[in-house]
């Protein structure tokens, strides 16, 4: 039997990032279990945008707490990476979303108003603007847009990073802080225990601890039910398609097609209802490499060679749940989509905010009670 201070349930990029948050705060003894399960991890799945745009449509807060995390990406990169020895191969040039016909830019155009407006009501500005695609042309010089393209939503604050190098950054500072990193670890239940601590039953094991954090993805809802809680999160796949490497012709991300470091085209902008099922199907892969070959016509010349889905995390109004449990305050249960453009926060707002050391006001607008009004 292990006693730790704070346990972390869920090994990917949000308990991750949390996890290495509590340590850099002097949280004690934190333990990490990561269970593992290949259908369930994201990281693999995530298109690796750093943005706010987009997001928090219908909701101030929202739409603030991403330009926060978003304004916080170069610094906590910066510093991840210092500590980490990874590189996070962050590139901050930009994102664009491309529209095709006279129509759609004009949806697009109404929907950047509205959210100016909605930031505006947060006190944030939204400094997103519509171009035509000559002038995006002329920043892409190498890369010929396909006729049917009107112009592209753009902002130039924001930009894409490695999803799967951001999480082993996480872990490596986590560890050389101090933390402890549980690979394969399944948590069986958590049982609330005297003057608030608890237990958590994992492999026949049981770790004694003052706080537990459950950030398991789908997983989540299994160990809350018999502490009489639910997150009201559902699953939506996503797949994703990878060209063969070539010389880099495309510095800025575009929401359906970015460029890697290494030279691979990353193709990926589908959501599909259809469960835990995270297998890919040729009719999303045709309607991606369709849309994206729309956009830029000569990738059509690429060798497609990998491709994959994932499951997301979602949440009725696509805003995260950040919550202490009502009748155990020392478990949180966190649950999100976006992992990677939000991860600054974990470490400056979420990790003080179970620690009790500091509660940013927006947080308070992300738990789960919202959804029982």
């Amino acid at each position: 039997m292990e006693s730790a201070d704070i346990i972390v349930i869920g090994g990917g990029l949000s308990g991750s990032a949390v996890a290495l948050g509590l340590v850099r705060l002097g949280g004690g003894k934190v333990l990490l279990f990561d269970e593992q399960l290949p259908s369930q991890r994201l990281s693999r799945g995530n298109f690796g945008l750093t943005w706010y745009m987009c997001k928090g449509g219908s909701s101030p807060v929202y739409a603030k707490w991403c330009r926060m995390a978003t304004e916080q990406w170069p610094a906590f990169a910066a510093e991840l990476e210092e500590e980490s020895g990874y590189d996070l191969e962050l590139e901050w040039t930009g994102g664009a979303v491309h529209a095709v016909g006279e129509e759609q830019f004009a949806a697009y155009e109404q929907s950047v108003q509205s959210l100016r407006e909605t930031c505006k009501q947060a006190g944030l500005d939204y400094p997103v603007r519509m171009i035509r695609r000559e002038e995006f042309a002329g920043m892409i010089p190498h890369l010929p847009i396909g006729e049917a393209v009107t112009g592209f939503m753009y902002a130039a604050d924001q930009g894409h990073v490695n999803p799967l190098k951001l999480l082993g950054a996480l872990r490596a500072e986590f560890q050389k802080r101090g933390g402890r990193y549980f690979c394969g670890k399944s948590v069986t239940a958590i049982q609330p225990a005297t003057a608030g601590s608890c237990v958590v039953l994992a492999d026949g094991e049981r770790f004694p601890c003052a706080k537990v954090v459950i950030a398991a993805g789908h997983g989540t809802n299994k160990l809350l039910a018999p502490l009489g809680e639910r997150l009201p999160i559902y699953p939506q796949r996503g797949q994703l398609l990878v060209t063969e490497r070539h010389p880099r012709l495309l510095d800025i991300p575009i929401l359906a097609v970015r460029q890697t470091p290494d030279g691979t085209f990353v193709i990926g902008l589908s959501t599909e209802e259809t469960g835990h099922d995270s297998q890919v199907t040729m009719e999303a892969m045709k309607n991606q490499a369709a849309n994206a070959i729309t956009l830029f016509p000569s990738l059509a010349r690429l060798n497609w060679v990998r491709a994959w889905g994932a499951v997301r995390v979602m949440t009725p109004d696509g805003a995260p749940i950040y919550s202490r449990l009502r009748d155990y305050p020392a478990i949180t249960a966190i649950a999100l989509h976006s992992a990677v453009s939000l991860a600054p926060l974990k470490i400056s707002a979420i990790a003080p905010w179970i620690l009790g050391v500091k509660e940013t006001e927006q947080i308070s607008s992300f738990s789960n009670g919202r959804f029982h009004v």
